[in-house]
């Protein structure tokens, strides 16, 4: 994308003793595949006391010829919001850039964001980039990339629409500002979106889980706020009611009920503002307890920093489809496009007809894969239509996507990743949202998702995996060598058939999970349709386990004993071993003179079970 040498971007950064990040940021900033020329750079010191602002002098004294302007405002500390709306005043550029000074921006990041939002609907008003190392857990549309809000650490804003809400609320000091300016703008009609393969290094957490007092007391107490502004009035109690539980809670940090009190006065100073402020659209805004949006499992895994030139594995997305479902395969598709991981070929099989071969010519001329393949077949059945799926694809790497489930953007990467170097795993999963979903039709594919559950959250354990599948399907991603020695579906299998994969596919090698919701997969909304769903699932149990009978596998008395205690602790709700009983009672005299007759009369018990 060629830019002119005048300013389109205006990048907006509101520095408090911010001197040890300066010259990273700046670095990474020049590093970008953009001129810098086209960019101004508005600078708001909140009153440090270090060097910060005698740094961003030299910077600007430095740098000087190679951005549009370097500009520095410096004043008293007047919070987050206000500083970047000082900035906003000066703004020109069609575009402002809102981001934090502790980060370093990877060099496609700026010519990625402007790119997308130059060709972005007008009623789009942010692009938000994606932080490592810990991804901000949010949830967004796989398909769109839609999010309900949009964190300020680093996001791309129409000037326009700041412009038309009148920047961000002066009353939020630090923390929550983002959120009320994504619902802000939401509740005026604008849309926000998430771009994943745009990426910052932000280092705001020294440590996973790290709890920084100015964010947990900026946010709890913004919580509330945001509640008096757009919450119904339930949700409004129910955040005053949540404060006042945050007495009860162990401290975390030293003071912290002091800071609460102070806190809560100011909340009671400015809740009859943001009250008599409320919303003007009937757009219902998310309340989840002191989230906003659902929290995608696995915030605090960690996104490695980048290997370079580190061989990329092609990984084959492998997708059945049938007739009919021509929307629902459009999505899965966007999902799979959406990937952060370059090095993806997709191999799309219909069963049954052949019109999804004018999407697959349309992925081709896309030229966003390595390979898109497309076979339409004859009639024959899911099992085999995977089957040819898996003879077609020529990656390093598999995995399915069933055509009504999608990828989080970084599924494939986070899955790559966590085999590099461990020759010896068969393969990695991660963690999937069951989505019960309403259809409303299904061609045009309209639905509405009424609940997202994490319900399987299963470290690899071969004897569970063995007893019941644990891994939907889209949330495998295998080598090709175990398709190699053990082959594909079983066609006498119309369902339990990827369970039956698994356990042929586990017989010698194990499996990794990464500890993160990467995907989602669809099952009805309806209580009667899911029962139906289910009684389909469990008459095919005992088709699946009769087939499991016939595979044999080598394992030492040691590893047949650790199967057990396994399956006895994940399976029982009460399992005390037999060796711990018989231990309790001999340590204690009183009761060590009845352990023989128990064990006699246990033994008789367990004759008489046998033969009954």
């Amino acid at each position: 994308m060629d830019f002119p040498h005048v300013p389109v971007l205006d990048i907006s950064v509101v520095t408090y003793n911010s001197a040890r990040w300066l010259e990273p940021f700046m670095r990474s900033l020049l590093k970008q595949d953009l001129p810098c020329t086209s960019i101004r750079l508005l600078f708001r010191d909140n009153g440090s006391s270090d060097d910060t602002v005698e740094r961003l002098h030299a910077i600007a004294q430095r740098h000087s010829g190679a951005f549009a302007q370097i500009d520095i405002d410096t004043g008293d500390n007047i919070g987050f919001g206000r500083g970047h709306n000082a900035n906003l005043e000066k703004a020109t550029a069609p575009w402002l850039m809102v981001t934090n000074v502790d980060l370093e921006f990877e060099p496609q990041t700026l010519p990625l964001l402007i790119q997308r939002a130059s060709a972005a609907p007008a009623d789009v008003a942010a692009w938000e980039c994606r932080q490592k190392p810990y991804e901000h857990p949010k949830h967004y549309s796989p398909v769109t990339g839609e999010v309900a809000w949009a964190s300020s650490a680093c996001v791309l804003y129409r000037s326009a629409a700041l412009r038309d809400i009148a920047g961000y609320e002066p009353k939020l000091f630090l923390y929550g500002e983002d959120v009320e300016i994504s619902y802000r703008l939401r509740d005026r009609g604008w849309l926000l979106h998430y771009v994943p393969q745009a990426t910052v290094w932000h280092f705001t957490y020294e440590h996973a889980a790290q709890v920084k007092p100015a964010q947990f007391l900026g946010s709890t107490l913004a919580n509330v706020l945001l509640r008096c502004r757009y919450g119904r009035w339930a949700e409004v109690a129910q955040g005053f009611l949540m404060y006042l539980g945050l007495f009860a809670m162990k401290p975390q940090f030293p003071g912290q009920r002091r800071q609460l009190a102070l806190n809560g006065l100011k909340l009671l100073r400015l809740a009859p503002y943001f009250l008599s402020t409320r919303k003007r659209s009937a757009l219902r805004f998310d309340f989840r307890l002191w989230d906003y949006e659902i929290a995608r499992h696995g915030a605090f895994h960690e996104y490695p920093i980048s290997e370079g030139d580190a061989e990329q594995p092609l990984v084959s997305v492998l997708i059945r489809t049938v007739a009919g479902r021509g929307g629902k395969l459009v999505e899965a598709l966007a999902s799979v496009a959406n990937q952060t991981y370059p090095h993806i070929e997709v191999v799309i099989v219909e069963d049954g007809s052949a019109t999804a071969a004018p999407v697959a010519d349309r992925l081709r001329e896309s030229g966003r894969f390595a390979g898109v393949v497309y076979k339409g077949l004859a009639k024959v059945g899911r099992c085999e239509a995977g089957n040819a799926a898996l003879a077609l694809a020529g990656g390093d790497l598999f995995c399915f996507l069933d055509d009504d489930d999608l990828f989080y953007a970084d599924h494939l990467e986070v899955l790559v990743q966590a085999l590099r170097g461990r020759p010896e795993l068969g393969g990695a999963y991660s963690l999937s949202y069951q989505v019960r979903t309403e259809v409303i039709s299904d061609e045009p594919w309209r639905y509405r998702e009424v609940e997202h559950s994490l319900l399987y959250r299963q470290p690899f354990s071969r004897a569970l995996l063995w007893h019941h599948n644990y891994l939907p399907i889209q949330t495998v991603l295998f080598r090709r060598q175990l398709y190699d020695s053990y082959g594909g579906f079983d066609p006498e299998l119309d369902n339990l058939e990827d369970w039956n994969l698994w356990v042929r596919y586990t017989l010698e090698q194990d499996l990794v999970m990464v500890d993160k919701v990467t995907s989602l997969y669809r099952v009805p909304a309806h209580a009667d349709r899911a029962v139906q769903r289910q009684q389909v699932l469990d008459d095919y149990y005992a088709k699946a386990v009769a087939k499991h009978a016939r595979l044999r596998v080598t394992l030492n008395p040691n590893q047949v004993v650790a199967m057990g205690k396994e399956l006895a602790q994940d399976l029982y709700f009460v399992a005390v071993p037999l060796s711990g009983l018989r231990n309790a009672v001999l340590a204690r005299p009183w009761l060590a003179r009845f352990y023989h007759p128990l064990r006699r009369m246990a033994s008789l018990a367990r004759r008489v079970a046998r033969r009954i």
